[in-house]
């Protein structure tokens, strides 16, 4: 044991003072460097070198450090080879240069323009050309065309040497064809059709009619969207532990086009057992919060209910004064009974108060232009629905394309600062229109309208209108806080020609007035018109009187308007009510003395997941004359638009011998429609609709020589047609059918409009 206990001692001492002679080796191949010779190089000076160089005169250095160094001025990318050598105490160093990139060219590509793959290229002249540059630019070249849809497109790199060490760049492209989705696929999907999926999706199948489409190419990121909208659609109808996933899309053999695959587990439909919420907010009143969540008398569960109770929550709470608020919700479900139970869970919060509102982004428009809109300043409790609100005005005024808003900890804990970041757009206008009708015939518009002009948050716009009917020549502008109130002041001047079959009116003047909004939405508005008109008869078989033929007749007339609108949209409504009342007293001056009022109300609702919208509208007028009878100007035309199946004017009373309109003091119309694209392809933007319209207008006070004066009979129409949104603007078509007319209406079976709905 002593003997071993000698040899493992002496081993360790060998093991342990073995490698210093190896040490003293390795110094003694040290060379210290006096001088560093830099040769070879053209264009980058010796000091350039130098300065990459980890190396210096009079540092020790080994055959190991001149390896390290080599890497180090390879990694520049300005040299192209390097060689390194110890020549006595002198470093030589010597390069030779990568070459200069002089042009950069695109070849063959027609789909896509130069200018847009070399902007994404961004690969500028007098750059240093690399190998791998050259092969980077070209798999982001490939990627492009990937994202275009043309998967089968070459990019080959190729270098054209030229004098001074430079060379062209170009990219020799081969574009190969357009290959886009040729069919979607699913599977699982038990309660829901193929089709009901498809449409759900943005993605579309290939179709030769679909030429301005965009969505039937395969797009990666748009794929994986369908996999969330799908998600969406089924948790939106109680499928809780729904699943799915997209198999990697497959090129055809003959490379024609892609086939898509989605997988789907559907699980079982809940119903929402019960919502439970917990608070870590004293004195809330957790009962009142979970009104906030209605599932419906059937009790399915709906992600979509689900995540605006949350936010009916959040803002109750901001509502309260609370800006920063937690929610986090649980939802358990049990497949067994096909129930489900959800927790809502709220964490620690405490009441804020605003420090500051902050407004980011606005270069043009002014502060104040923004801050007038909020419903909340400085100082105030925190309330988060009157923020959404100020948000919503905010947006509304059309001069952002973004608005956001976010809530930063301020100065304490009990401070917010509001930030309001906005993105600003254009909102000059110049518009440049040519449409057609059946009942105006060609209509030509121009126009020109800044809504936010110099940034002041005022409104001017000038327009002209004409059409085989109608010439209208405008010139207005908007003061959106007049007098630095929440008062909208608008004055125009005009100049009007209105042909009604063989009469025609010409009118000239100016209006002004002045709108506000009060309580729940409504619109006021106070008007007054002074204005000019002459009216005059072109056939000479009129046998009924106008009461202003070859007149020159003054109006002044004051009016007021009452309104409340909460459509999406005012030309093409898919949801929300209209209510208007208009009333107009002529007679403070001039030679019209009149009282006329119009009711109009309007209904839109979306059925069906939006996939059927139903509407209703309604209109009602009358016009006494206040001393003197009602001149034809005055009275009320229906027809054509307002009653599908009649032509313009073509309901009510007649000149006898003319067979002209006369129109009728009285008016009443309305109708009910129905609109939908079920059965067409979303690309193709088409829906169509059945509606059934019905009218009447009567009573004249110059009943001699006119056919039906005081027929109140109600005329009816029923119908079909198809609405297109198509790049040279919105089409219409309708045919419709009278069921009850008249023998002296006017009906026109089909009608036709492009640039305009009707």
């Amino acid at each position: 044991m002593r003997k071993l206990a000698l040899t493992i001692v002496s081993m360790l001492f060998m093991a342990l003072t073995g490698p210093l002679p190896v040490l003293a080796q390795s110094d003694a191949t040290q060379v210290q460097i006096d001088e560093i010779a830099v040769s070879g190089n053209r264009r980058v000076a010796a000091s350039t070198v130098l300065s990459y160089l980890p190396v210096r005169v009079g540092d020790r250095v080994s055959q190991g450090s001149l390896s390290i160094a080599l890497e180090r001025l390879f990694e520049t990318d300005l040299f192209k080879d390097i060689d390194i050598e110890l020549d006595g105490t002198v470093l030589r160093v010597d390069v030779q240069e990568n070459p200069i990139i002089n042009r950069v060219n695109i070849e063959g590509n027609d789909a896509i323009s130069d200018e847009r793959l070399l902007e994404v290229l961004d690969i500028q002249p007098r750059r240093v050309f690399t190998r791998e540059l050259a092969l980077k630019a070209s798999k982001v070249l490939l990627e492009i065309y990937q994202a275009a849809g043309r998967y089968a497109a070459v990019v080959e790199p190729q270098i054209i040497e030229l004098a001074d060490n430079r060379v062209d760049l170009a990219f020799v492209v081969d574009e190969g064809p357009l290959i886009k989705i040729s069919s979607i696929n699913f599977t699982g999907n038990r309660r829901f059709s193929d089709n009901a999926l498809k449409r759900t999706i943005s993605s579309r199948e290939s179709k030769w009619w679909a030429v301005f489409s965009s969505t039937d190419k395969y797009d990666e990121g748009r794929l994986d969207y369908d996999v969330r909208l799908l998600r969406q659609f089924y948790l939106a109808r109680g499928y809780a532990d729904v699943d799915v996933s997209r198999v990697q899309g497959g090129l055809l053999r003959d490379r024609t086009g892609f086939a898509v695959s989605f997988i789907l587990d559907e699980g079982a439909r809940y119903r929402v057992n019960g919502v439970e919420i917990n608070s870590e907010i004293e004195n809330i009143d957790v009962e009142a919060l979970g009104a906030n969540f209605d599932f419906g008398d059937d009790n399915w569960y709906d992600v979509r209910l689900l995540e605006q109770g949350m936010l009916d929550v959040t803002n109750q709470l901001g509502s309260l004064g609370y800006a920063f608020v937690n929610l986090t919700p649980e939802v358990v479900t049990d497949p067994e009974t096909e129930t489900l139970d959800i927790v809502i869970n709220i964490g620690k919060a405490q009441k804020n108060f605003v420090e500051r509102i902050e407004i980011v982004n606005n270069v043009r428009t002014l502060d104040t232009v923004i801050r007038r809109e909020f419903e909340i300043v400085e100082g105030d409790a925190y309330n988060q629905l009157k923020i959404d609100r100020s948000i919503r005005n905010i947006r509304n005024l059309g001069f952002f394309s973004d608005v956001s808003v976010r809530n930063l900890v301020g100065s304490g804990e009990d401070q917010t600062i509001t930030e309001v970041t906005v993105e600003e757009q254009s909102t000059g206008e110049l518009s440049v229109g040519l449409g057609y009708s059946s009942i105006d015939k060609t209509n030509l518009i121009l126009g020109i309208n800044e809504s936010n002009f110099l940034g002041t948050g005022r409104s001017f716009n000038a327009s002209f209108d004409l059409s085989e009917n109608r010439t209208n020549a405008s010139i207005g502008i908007t003061e959106p806080y007049l007098f630095g109130r929440n008062l909208t002041g608008r004055a125009a001047i005009f100049n009007e020609k209105l042909k009604q079959n063989s009469v025609s009116v010409n009118r000239t003047g100016f209006d002004f007035g002045i709108g506000f909004a009060a309580a729940n939405n409504f619109y006021h508005r106070v008007g007054y018109e002074l204005s000019q008109s002459k009216t005059s008869a072109s056939s000479t078989k009129a046998t009924s009187v106008t009461g202003e033929n070859g007149k020159t007749i003054l109006k002044s007339a004051v009016s007021y308007t009452v309104s409340n609108d909460t459509r999406d949209n005012r030309f093409d409504p898919s949801e929300g009510r209209l209510f208007s009342l208009r009333q107009e007293f002529a007679g403070l001056a001039g030679d019209a003395s009149y009282y006329k009022i119009v009711g109009t109300a309007a209904y839109y609702k979306p059925l069906f997941f939006n996939e059927v919208v139903i509407g209703a509208k309604g209109r009602a007028g009358h016009v006494v004359g206040l001393g003197e009878k009602v001149t034809q100007s005055q009275r009320f035309f229906l027809g054509g638009r307002d009653v599908r199946g009649f032509d313009g004017s073509g309901i009510g009373p007649r000149d006898t011998g003319s067979q002209a309109a006369v129109g009728g003091n009285t008016v009443i119309n309305g109708g009910v429609e129905v609109v939908s694209s079920v059965g067409f392809s979303k690309d193709l933007g088409m829906r169509w609709t059945v509606f059934s319209d019905f009218g009447s207008t009567w009573d004249t006070d110059y009943p001699k020589g006119v056919t039906g004066a005081n027929d109140s009979s109600l005329r009816q129409s029923i119908g079909a047609g198809l609405l297109w949104d198509t790049v040279v603007g919105p089409m219409s078509f309708y045919w419709a059918k009278p069921v009850s007319k008249k023998s002296h209406d006017k009906t026109k079976t089909f009608q036709f409009t492009i640039g305009a709905r009707l």
